[in-house]
């Protein structure tokens, strides 16, 4: 475990690095996760080093293949593998699902499924 004068002198390192990959074009979604830090607290940490960064909204309004998210459901991948294909995340995916009216499968998968068929074993 770092000592309190080593962790101050890790985080000041890794804001110096995240503000020069900023500079160099990386998006803040990017260093975020290079650093394993939220969108709004990497912001935060940039605009502190000096960072002039977009004003401060609620997420990155961006359009989705809705059509073909919602196509990729009914044939079977999960929310999570669809918000890694299209870059977006978990509960973007679900929201957009939900607002389509397409019936969330339980979390199992087929095993939830069977579980809750009557006549299987279980019930």
């Amino acid at each position: 475990m770092d000592t309190p004068d080593e962790a101050r002198t890790n985080r000041i390192e890794r804001n110096r690095r995240m503000l020069e990959s900023w500079r160099a074009g990386a998006s803040i979604t990017e260093i975020a996760r290079e650093h394993g830090l939220s969108l709004s607290w990497t912001g935060r940490l940039l605009r502190q080093e000096g960072a002039v960064l977009p004003e401060i909204r609620q997420g990155v309004r961006r359009e989705l293949d809705v059509p073909r998210i919602v196509r990729e459901y009914e044939s079977g991948a999960t929310i999570q593998s669809i918000a890694d294909a299209h870059r977006a995340s978990y509960g973007t995916i679900r929201r957009l699902l939900l607002r389509g009216k397409v019936a969330i499968r339980p979390h199992g998968g087929q095993n939830a499924l069977d579980r809750r068929k009557p006549g299987t074993p279980g019930h």
